[in-house]
């Protein structure tokens, strides 16, 4: 993957990389880390399906603890071999966390989940409030990309 990301620098046309562990049907839930959400995932499809998915997820849908900035020792290697804008992704929780990515020279910090949870969020740190997000990680949002996603947690997803 660096290799390529030198590749991609050298062309001169991409204006920064965000650096993603990405995803595969051998691997779906490497990007997301945390629990596997298979009951909810499940109760998007057709009846039919539904039990044999949650059969087999088990499977394939392996769980991988969550860290805050889980990716942070990967992009690390990117930071070391680029010198183009970098944007970090993976759990980043906490203001501290992304003041911390950017002194150590990445340009970007994303957010995802945590701005799901609490669209608010950059807001408040901006405010001074330096409370940690209050996504916990569930990924009970990831079966809404069907319904569009949402946080099934915030107070707006409440039907």
């Amino acid at each position: 993957s660096v290799a390529v990301a030198c590749l991609l620098e050298s062309d001169g046309y991409l204006d920064a990389l965000e650096l993603t562990g990405g995803s595969s049907f051998q691997n779906p839930m490497y990007l997301f880390r945390g629990e596997a959400p298979i009951h909810e995932m499940a109760s998007a499809f057709p009846q039919p399906l539904r039990l044999g998915f949650k059969l087999g997820a088990g499977r394939f849908l392996r769980e991988y603890p969550f860290e805050e900035a889980y990716f942070l020792p990967y992009a690390r290697q990117f930071r070391d071999a680029l010198t183009m804008p970098l944007i970090l992704l993976g759990g980043v929780s906490r203001l501290e966390t992304a003041e911390s990515a950017l002194a150590e020279g990445f340009d970007f910090v994303a957010l995802g989940r945590a701005l799901l949870r609490e669209p608010d969020l950059i807001r408040r740190w901006e405010a001074g409030e330096r409370g940690e997000a209050l996504c916990i990680h569930c990924n009970k949002c990831i079966p809404t990309i069907y319904q569009g996603t949402h946080c099934v947690l915030a107070p707006e997803a409440v039907l």
